[in-house]
């Protein structure tokens, strides 16, 4: 169970960061975590840690929820900050704000190869054999993402 725990402290920031892009909504990225690290711990507890499939989990419980409930993206809930500067707080929460709506303007398949290359933890192997797909057409996909996104910053919103 320690090996787990481990597994967990180490990866659920960056699985909450990666779903955190791909909804929008911070409660649901962090129930989607919890749900996720559940599922893996309930069917996969004897497997050696494996990051491509906690992902995969999670974005399936992504998909799912999805399906269930449409895509309902909006974050505007406030969080406290653990830093004491309030100014720097608020110019923090505006720019991430902004890169998310920008990212709501992706298609979302580019969101999510996106999302999965900022996480850190795939690598584009791992996200072509997760998603089905090729090494270089994720390559390709991650770099017309990132020139979209780039695009859509410097425009101040339109695509």
């Amino acid at each position: 169970m320690e090996e787990f725990l481990t597994f967990y402290e180490k990866q659920r920031k960056k699985l909450f960061s990666y779903l955190l892009r791909m909804t929008g909504d911070y409660y649901l990225s962090m129930d989607l975590v919890q749900e996720s690290f559940t599922r893996y711990l309930e069917k996969y507890a004897d497997v050696t840690r494996n990051i491509s499939l906690l992902y995969t989990i999670a974005r399936n419980g992504f998909l799912d929820h999805k399906r269930r409930y449409g895509r309902q993206v909006e974050f505007e809930q406030e969080h406290e900050s653990k830093s004491g500067d309030l100014g720097e707080t608020v110019e923090i929460k505006q720019e991430y704000k902004k890169v998310l709506s920008a990212m709501e303007r992706l298609d979302e398949d580019e969101r999510e190869i996106l999302s999965m290359i900022l996480s850190g933890d795939m690598n584009y192997k791992e996200i072509a054999s997760l998603i089905g797909t090729t090494e270089g057409n994720v390559k390709v996909k991650v770099h017309r993402a990132r020139v979209k996104l780039k695009k859509i910053l410097q425009s101040g919103g339109a695509p």
